[in-house]
């Protein structure tokens, strides 16, 4: 990631070699669903530009510095206008953002028309595959229609044949969802149910009860950690209704 990040800023940041400073835009859900997975991301960022810096060899001597702005993972308008200020505030490039449905958003919004770079380490959906970018977005992380495949094949190696699937309300979760029950079906399984479920909820029970009605062998939740995906879990476990549980990333 640093080398794709570090050529893609050097690339944009040529009419500004007189400057003493690249900055660089690092748009991540530091409040949202996701906050507790963003800090170390974003620190692992700042590791790669003090190392560009320390070199000597960026640009001449010129030094990396990011700038961090919330992307909230889930507000859409709220990330927009968090790219904006980057953009506004001069940043060569994006490292971010983090969720999907934000990611394309900034994309289509800010970085598009702006002709910035952008580079996600974690929109996974296949979505953003074929949206419009102009050469501009990247990412490090693979597409969910990948790990979708991959999920499916491990489940069914171990013979399970009919599985329930809970995901995030969202572009992520939909996409995981989607590509797993895909390529699930494929393989001669059965998908019993296919449901959204909303974060932020103190009571998963209902979800679960409509889950555990449908059936299945084990429980496939595409959901965050902090949130609804942990809710669930819990609630199976406390209800009996599920023991055995197939995660994505």
């Amino acid at each position: 990631m640093k080398k794709i990040l570090l050529s893609a800023v050097a690339a944009m940041a040529v009419p500004s070699l007189a400057a003493a400073e690249v900055k660089i835009g690092v748009i991540l859900g530091f409040t949202g669903p996701i906050e507790s997975l963003t800090g170390p991301m974003a620190d692992a960022s700042d590791i790669a530009f003090a190392e560009a810096t320390a070199s000597g060899l960026f640009l001449g001597g010129e030094s990396v510095v990011g700038v961090r702005a919330d992307s909230t993972c889930i507000d859409s308008a709220a990330a927009t206008a968090a790219a904006e200020g980057l953009v506004a505030g001069g940043v060569a490039a994006i490292m971010g953002a983090d969720c999907s449905g934000v990611t394309g958003a900034i994309l289509a919004n800010v970085a598009l028309p702006n002709g910035v770079v952008m580079i996600s380490p974690s929109a996974t959906s296949p979505a953003l595959t074929t949206a419009e970018d102009n050469g501009l977005f990247f990412r490090t992380a693979p597409t969910d229609a990948r790990q979708g495949q991959i999920l499916a094949d491990m489940v069914s190696e171990r013979g399970v044949t009919e599985i329930a699937v809970t995901y995030t309300n969202n572009d992520y979760g939909k996409g995981l969802a989607d590509a797993f029950q895909e390529n699930f079906e494929a393989k001669g399984g059965t998908v019993t149910i296919s449901a959204a479920h909303e974060d932020g909820k103190a009571d998963y029970s209902a979800e679960v009860a409509a889950l555990a009605a449908a059936g299945g062998e084990e429980l496939a939740v595409f959901g965050y950690l902090d949130q609804g995906g942990k809710g669930i879990i819990q609630a199976s476990i406390d209800t009996g209704a599920f023991d055995v549980f197939v995660m994505g990333d």
